[in-house]
């Protein structure tokens, strides 16, 4: 009678949840002082916690990339991708789909196990807390913390829906995570709403764990940090559209790709900004910007050329990555101003933006091409090829392991790349 009585003691708490108002439900709870209370903090763990690795989102593998990537095996995971999967410390990928599911891939490929999430899907890439919980953000408006073993620990409506909540989260030192949009809203271990701000503009890319609170990036090129009680504070603007958000360098430089032709810095202590990078006549740049172990970004134009450039506005690495980039003479004999007579110079507008790069600590850098073609550019410029068309649309490459390299397409498929 007892367990019987409990059991409906939590059904009745679980159906007060769900008839109150999403205000009052997303309200942060006390914590009882009487009984255990465990909070796990630290970094997240994994290969690959969030989007673009870390909460700097430079794009930097802790684990070595394949120096020569061969296809160790592929599944489909029965629904499109458009968010990056995460990858944890023991080389297990979370896969979230545009159906309302998240899949666990074993490092060998094997299904671990799938979850429904209700009749909403996830808006936002995926991201591993301190304590190992999978955090998702669904286009409902609801932040859902999943264990390891696929069961729902908590969902809490967070206010906002769709749009206004597909910015990358930031899982924090302390265990708690921020979510972001329109609004930003930061969530305890345990998903009960500590504290909630708006913005007046909405948010894009990533947000970054910077030196004084969470950084969020606006679509017209604004920066804006959070560090609560206090709302978000302005303190500068790139001067221009960005995209997908920016990366952090050291401790005090934000970098981003400014309306697809320029690379940007923004100094956080001074919020003055400089042009690192201008248009080199090669097609937009892909972004976000990738931060090599060196000390320099890194980009990629829509038509395969890598560049490296360092904060004074030199050149420390230039690859060829597509075959696109190769320089095409102009043809004398063709019209002035048609294609054939500046190819080099105009490549086609409607190129398509590739994934961010990848790099590791001795410089191997990862890539996938718009095109399909995928593979690892080695520090002395080889390039080894896993793949001229792995797929026709790679969504994101994540590291998985020494020697293991995750690439999601838009139609399902993951593939494991390796040696």
């Amino acid at each position: 009678m007892k367990t019987a009585s409990r059991l409906g003691t939590a059904l009745a708490v679980v159906a007060g949840l769900l008839a109150r108002p999403a205000a009052e439900a997303a309200r942060a709870e006390g914590i009882d002082t009487t009984r255990p209370y465990t909070v796990v903090v630290g970094p997240p763990r994994g290969h690959a916690p969030s989007e673009r690795v870390d909460a700097r989102r430079t794009g930097q593998s802790r684990s070595r990339l394949p120096v020569a990537p061969v296809d160790k095996w592929r599944r489909h995971a029965g629904g499109t991708i458009e968010v990056p999967p995460v990858v944890d410390e023991t080389g297990r990928i979370y896969v979230t789909l545009s159906v309302p599911e998240v899949v666990a891939f074993g490092p060998d490929g094997k299904e671990v196990w799938r979850t429904r999430l209700g009749g909403a899907p996830a808006i936002a890439p995926p991201v591993l807390t301190s304590d190992g919980t999978i955090l998702l953000v669904t286009s409902s408006g609801t932040a859902v913390g999943l264990g390891r073993d696929g069961r729902v620990r908590f969902a809490t409506p967070l206010g906002q829906r769709g749009r206004d909540l597909d910015v990358a989260p930031l899982a924090r030192s302390d265990g708690s995570v921020v979510i972001g949009g329109r609004a930003l809203v930061e969530l305890d271990p345990n998903g009960g709403v500590r504290a909630r701000a708006s913005l007046p503009e909405r948010a894009v890319g990533a947000l970054i764990e910077g030196p004084e609170g969470t950084i969020a990036t606006s679509e017209s090129g604004g920066v804006y940090v959070f560090r609560p009680p206090n709302p978000p504070k302005k303190i500068g603007t790139f001067g221009g559209p960005l995209r997908r958000g920016a990366a952090l360098e050291g401790g005090r430089t934000l970098l981003a790709v400014v309306g697809g032709k320029s690379l940007v810095g923004f100094d956080l202590r001074t919020g003055l900004t400089h042009v690192r990078a201008g248009d080199v006549g090669l097609g937009l740049y892909d972004e976000p910007v990738t931060i090599h172990p060196r000390g320099f970004a890194m980009v990629s134009t829509s038509t395969g050329l890598l560049l490296g450039v360092d904060a004074a506005g030199n050149e420390r690495l230039r690859m060829v990555l597509d075959k696109s980039a190769q320089p095409v003479a102009p043809d004398p004999a063709a019209p002035a101003g048609t294609a054939a007579a500046t190819a080099f110079f105009n490549p086609p507008a409607d190129a398509r933006t590739s994934p961010a790069l990848l790099v590791d600590a001795e410089g191997r850098v990862a890539f996938a091409r718009a095109s399909g073609r995928v593979g690892v550019a080695r520090p002395d410029g080889n390039v080894a090829l896993a793949s001229e068309k792995l797929c026709a649309a790679p969504v994101a490459m994540q590291p998985a392991g020494d020697d293991k390299l995750v690439v999601a397409c838009r139609d399902g498929t993951i593939w494991m790349l390796g040696m």
